[in-house]
């Protein structure tokens, strides 16, 4: 009875009608309750979030019935959802985008990690071999990614995916995520890929050893023992063939470099850092030399590589390669990369860096990051969203001021930089 009374609520409102609702009748400011006008009918609408929350997961269960979903299971799933605060706040507080660089390559890298990658390595051997030979992806990255995707299998999380997705899908910056990742969700679920006992998940919504969202578990997930089962939170062999899978498809290149530590030369130009793709070769004629002992440049001329200066031009500087896109694609920030494939090498007893990070810099809160975002996009620099996360965009707004002022363009900002930009 009560789910016929709430789709005639939904009738009754049209889809138009709640899109006034969400938009003109809430003010979630003052929570205060308003009058819309449907169809010549006055309806109340929601006067708080909870119940705003409610009427989202009605159209949604309305649209995914509509696409093909079971009625019993959309409704048993979402019907019961509620908003984890939590994944909101988790949202805007990620290390890899809050941390400095080199606080979260020295967490990823600590000797307990170490220790025990070292072990899971010399466990698994027989199985890495396998999955090497398979997918032609390095073991000692996929080690990597498992320790700091879940502490090899330890922590995977005690959220549920239900609860975070369709939070992210109500509200936030994540709407269009939330709701494709719940979509794909319910696939899993509706398949049977997933079981209701598994519904464990980081706060965004990432599930198992190797951490993967619904879409990710969904196009990648592999049965590599043959057991029947995709079983990603218990089951080793599934779980590092998947990802192993997953970076296979992206494009991993077998025994080709991931990153490789560089010096360049006095008066270097670092506007083409970031975004600028050139061979080897070519960086060697802009004044890059090789840094002793790292990598060889000289077996790489006709590889493709970017330049980064992950925190400036008196950090280190780095040619980055396509593996390293690869990493990106299972997180797409540069501080985890560099934490995969520096964890990685040490796994395998090389060194990623040795030159010295700007320890002393005083880094950005989130509201300093807000408020140059905003002062760049009143000086007319184009960036699209203020969201507080300096990503590509922000970057190249940042490099483009900083040649208007006669700064080096590395696209990096600190509190002292910061203060002369909030000067002008």
């Amino acid at each position: 009875m009560l789910t016929k009374v709430i789709y005639f609520f939904i009738f009754l409102c049209g889809s138009t009608g709640l899109a006034q609702a969400d938009n003109n009748g809430f003010d979630k400011k003052n929570h205060s309750q308003k009058v819309s006008t449907v169809n010549n009918l006055q309806i109340l609408v929601p006067k708080n979030r909870e119940e705003s929350f409610q009427i989202w997961k009605l159209k949604f269960i309305q649209k995914a019935i509509e696409m093909g979903f079971s009625k019993d299971l959309t409704e048993t799933f979402i019907l019961p959802a509620a908003i984890e605060e939590k994944a909101l706040e988790r949202d805007m507080q990620q290390p890899e985008f809050n941390t400095p660089i080199w606080s979260y390559l020295d967490r990823a890298e600590n000797p307990s990690r170490l220790k025990n990658g070292i072990e899971k390595l010399r466990e698994n051997e027989i199985l890495l071999n396998k999955i090497e030979d398979k997918y032609k992806v390095s073991r000692h990255v996929l080690i990597a990614i498992w320790g700091l995707e879940s502490a090899f299998g330890e922590i995977i999380g005690n959220y549920n995916p239900v609860n975070s997705l369709s939070t992210f899908a109500f509200e936030g910056r994540r709407s269009k995520f939330g709701e494709q990742q719940l979509l794909a969700l319910l696939s899993l679920l509706s398949d049977g890929s997933v079981q209701k006992n598994q519904l464990v998940s980081s706060w965004a919504g990432a599930m198992g050893m190797m951490q993967f969202i619904p879409t990710t578990f969904r196009d990648y997930a592999i049965d590599f023992d043959n057991d029947g089962n995709k079983d990603l939170w218990s089951n080793k062999s599934d779980a590092l063939s998947s990802a192993a899978h997953y970076l296979s498809r992206h494009g991993w290149r077998w025994e080709e470099p991931v990153v490789i530590e560089v010096k360049t030369k006095q008066g270097f130009d670092f506007s083409v850092t970031e975004n600028s793709q050139k061979t080897v070769n070519e960086w060697l004629d802009l004044g890059v030399t090789q840094t002793t002992g790292h990598g060889n440049l000289e077996i790489h001329k006709t590889l493709k590589a970017k330049l980064i200066v992950p925190s400036g031009h008196k950090g280190p500087k780095l040619l980055i390669f396509k593996n390293f896109d690869v990493i990106k694609k299972y997180n797409n920030s540069t501080s985890y990369a560099l934490a995969v494939i520096s964890l990685a090498n040490s796994l395998n007893e090389k060194v990623t860096i040795t030159a010295d990070w700007p320890r002393s810099d005083k880094l950005l809160s989130l509201a300093d990051r807000t408020s140059a975002q905003q002062k760049l996009k009143e000086l007319g620099y184009e960036l699209g969203e203020v969201d507080g996360v300096i990503g590509p965009n922000s970057r190249r707004a940042i490099q483009q001021w900083q040649k208007d002022v006669g700064m080096p363009e590395d696209g990096y900002l600190e509190k002292n930089i910061l203060d002369i930009l909030l000067k002008q």
